[in-house]
């Protein structure tokens, strides 16, 4: 199956699949294989390329067309008046012929080429509305994820100082303590649960953003997004190498690279045509002729004659626009190449602080807490040297999710500057779906 062909099912399914998920409930746990493959059936834009899709596949049919036959009829020497009198048989001489044009040069070749160029633009255009969506909900998913990661860590937090407080009442109660530590521990609770709403609240936009993402005009946020094992494979030690193999995989996959070159193939293509339209086209003719009462054939042909009008205009302007596309398309080789250097080293960056960050500093900050809070109950600290070692913790903890999310932002940045999926960043299924509804460049 070409490339035509796969776009052309995989949107047609893409729209007889939106009739059919529209009227059905999101699931009550939504994993990313599940959004990307509601979102490649529902959304909106992607049955609007598929309908400028169709439009250019009827333009190309119609540019295939060959040119009607022109039939001709003409009577002559009508008069109302004279001798002797007037009699149509006798008197009228009768023309009637066909004409059938002949195109020259290859025009009928070239607007077929034009077309087709038109409807690849439209094909790799639908592919990168597919792929946007697809990455666009896959950050939004991510995102989802990490607040409520963040709203479960801050939890744990809370039912550890839940847990502080009850200690702190049983001693309050025995008079072995001061009341005053026992506020002191409400107080940080109370700053927990307020901590905790906000991120609540964080995770509500963070759906709701997901489900704009999916195309999905729904405020319904009652779901749940599941963990998903997202680290992807090292890219390796040698940068400059890494850096040229990515780039050589996005100048192959990335749909503004196809779109600049199939853009290109356009504008030679209206070269190559307004060319041929400075040559003449040919209209031979065969008709019957009546006159004085006998019947004959008669025959001959007519062909513009281009002395003045060269059609060099439009020649001029379709080389300027040859010119144009070649610059644009370096232009947008040059820019893939840098988002692909900086990608590259996002990756790089990230991974570093992540790997910091869990070979010493998220150790060193539980490890504290934990001497903090043996110290606390043997009376050897006061308790808000405990409190700000549980801050410091839930901080570093809060710190390290956020690490994991950027780097995870950072492979998807990758992959969204290559074009390609990358496993296991993306997983099996959602490869799949993307494959299926023509996000994934073959």
């Amino acid at each position: 199956m070409n490339l035509k062909n796969l776009i052309a099912s995989t949107l047609l399914a893409c729209a007889g699949l939106t009739l059919s998920l529209r009227g059905q409930q999101l699931p009550k746990t939504l994993d990313l294989d599940q959004a990307i493959e509601i979102a490649l059936s529902r959304h909106g834009d992607l049955e609007a390329a598929q309908a400028a899709i169709d439009a250019r596949a009827g333009s190309t049919r119609q540019a295939g067309m060959k040119p009607n036959p022109v039939f001709s009829f003409q009577t002559e020497n009508w008069r109302f008046h004279g001798t002797p009198g007037f009699s149509a048989s006798r008197s009228l001489d009768v023309f009637a012929w066909v004409g059938v044009p002949v195109e020259t040069a290859g025009k009928r070749s070239r607007r077929v080429q034009l077309a087709e160029a038109d409807e690849r633009i439209a094909e790799h255009t639908g592919q990168r509305v597919a792929w946007r969506i697809r990455q666009r909900v896959k950050r939004a998913y991510w995102e989802a994820l990490a607040a409520v990661n963040n709203v479960e860590m801050l939890a744990r937090s809370r039912d550890t100082l839940k847990r502080l407080e009850d200690y702190h009442q049983v001693q309050v109660r025995l008079g072995s303590m001061a009341e005053v530590d026992l506020i002191k521990v409400r107080v940080e609770a109370g700053r927990a649960e307020l901590v905790i709403s906000g991120a609540e609240m964080d995770v509500s936009r963070r759906k709701i953003a997901l489900l704009e993402a999916m195309g999905i005009p729904d405020l319904n946020t009652d779901f749940e997004v599941r963990q998903t094992e997202a680290r992807p494979v090292n890219l390796g030690s040698d940068a400059p190498e890494a850096t040229s193999r990515v780039l050589e995989a996005a100048l192959i996959q990335r749909q503004e690279i196809l779109i600049g070159r199939a853009r290109l193939e356009h504008a030679r293509a209206e070269l190559a045509l307004q060319r041929s339209l400075a040559r003449p086209d040919v209209r031979p003719f065969l008709g019957y002729k009546r006159t004085a009462g006998f019947n004959t054939l008669m025959g001959g042909f007519s062909i513009s004659l281009p002395v003045r009008d060269k059609n060099s205009g439009k020649i001029e302007e379709a080389l300027a626009e040859v010119r144009r596309r070649e610059a644009a398309l370096r232009a947008v080789e040059a820019r893939i190449g840098a988002e692909v250097a900086a990608a590259v080293l996002a990756v790089r960056r990230s991974r570093e602080l992540l790997r910091l960050m869990e070979t010493g500093v998220l150790d060193r900050a539980r490890e504290t807490y934990r001497i903090a809070h043996a110290a606390y109950q043997e009376g050897g600290v006061e308790l808000l040297e405990v409190l700000d070692a549980q801050r410091a913790r839930d901080e570093i903890a809060l710190f390290h999710s956020q690490a994991v999310f950027d780097h995870r932002l950072s492979w998807l940045d990758l992959e969204t500057v290559t074009g390609t999926s990358i496993p296991p960043l993306s997983s099996e299924g959602t490869q799949t779906a993307a494959a299926r509804f023509g996000a994934r460049v073959k």
